[in-house]
């Protein structure tokens, strides 16, 4: 994808996107979205709060796992392979790997992009909690990907991801051959929300040349958002980019959108 780079005057630079996942899955999250004016984001087409989501660069957050034991989700389509015995979809990523059908998935997959396109003007689709990264989800992940032409969030540093060593392999072979663009994934979601300012200060300001994706949960502190067993790294992320020092370090890089992405592969296509 160099060359795609090179279309959109980033080779040798610095370039990053601020992705806000999770919109749509309540009105903090909504929230924090606005208050940041920070334009890129996946919807939970699936969440409860999608109506009335606007803005100018928003992807599908493709679902298939609730994540936390509050969070109650239902898929979209029939598959029962995708639901546990209560109907909500599995709450870990173990657990869903361990009962997907392929064919399910591709099915629910479609469901969702396509209630993303009736709602929004789609820049993208990404992948919850890293589901699709099972090989053959992932295989037919990117090939929705090339068939609605909207580029997937393919992480160049699948090592660094904490997944199966026996995925990597396939995983490499499937990105290297997807004529996909890929980023570097920048997360902190695994960081004790009173560091997270700090972390934000010193994981940004090391980065080197590349195109860089950084992956937020940003969501306001108000009681409504408190359902989440994680809200206080939520409002954590909220805080930090708040943060004058973090926004003068993001400032250093070239800001990119998924959108600008998006027309400058399609036009290789």
């Amino acid at each position: 994808m160099r060359e795609l780079w090179s279309k959109l005057g980033l080779e040798g630079k610095r370039a990053l996107i601020v992705h806000h996942d999770d919109l749509g899955l309540s009105q903090a999250q909504n929230r924090a979205y606005r208050e940041l004016g920070l334009p890129t984001g996946s919807v939970m087409m699936m969440g409860c709060c999608v109506g009335g989501l606007s803005g100018p660069d928003l992807g599908v957050h493709l679902t298939l796992t609730s994540g936390q034991d509050s969070l109650a989700l239902r898929p979209m389509s029939a598959g029962k392979s995708l639901r546990n015995p209560q109907g909500f979809f599995w709450s870990s990523v173990e657990a869903a790997w361990q009962q997907l059908e392929p064919a399910e998935v591709e099915a629910e997959l479609r469901a969702q992009i396509e209630a993303g396109l009736r709602a929004f003007d789609l820049t993208h689709i990404d992948s919850h909690m890293g589901a699709l990264l099972r090989p053959d989800l992932a295989e037919i992940y990117l090939k929705l990907a090339r068939e609605y032409r909207l580029p997937a969030l393919v992480p160049a540093n699948l090592e660094t991801l904490s997944l199966p060593p026996s995925f990597l392999p396939a995983l490499q072979k499937l990105s290297n051959s997807s004529a996909l663009p890929q980023v570097v994934v920048v997360d902190g979601y695994g960081i004790p929300p009173q560091q997270r300012r700090e972390w934000y200060l010193q994981s940004l300001s090391r980065l080197g040349p590349g195109v860089y994706q950084l992956i937020h949960h940003a969501a306001t502190g108000d009681p409504e958002g408190h359902f989440l067993e994680d809200w206080p790294g939520r409002k954590a992320d909220l805080e930090a980019l708040k943060d004058p020092e973090v926004r003068r370090v993001i400032g250093g890089f070239e800001p990119l959108t998924w959108r600008a992405v998006r027309e400058a592969w399609r036009r290789m296509l």
